[in-house]
């Protein structure tokens, strides 16, 4: 299922960071390898995004984004 949700957090040098959505319980960890987009794959703080996430444990979040797209 895929949800909309916001970019709070986002390390360019780590290329991870985290999402947030309210269809979600918790925060969701990304890697910029999940980013459906051309060239440096990257996410900006603010940024609106869809996403679909999994259950997982990733440095204290129990999601992670399998697949993220800006709006």
């Amino acid at each position: 299922m895929e949800h909309l949700g916001k970019v709070v957090r986002w390390e360019v040098e780590e290329g991870w960071g985290v999402l947030e959505s309210a269809a979600v319980d918790g925060p969701v960890w990304t890697h910029f390898s999940m980013i459906e987009a051309e060239g440096f794959r990257f996410l900006t703080v603010g940024d609106d995004v869809r996403f679909t996430a999994e259950r997982a444990e990733q440095d204290s979040c129990r999601w992670r984004a399998i697949r993220v797209r800006a709006v």
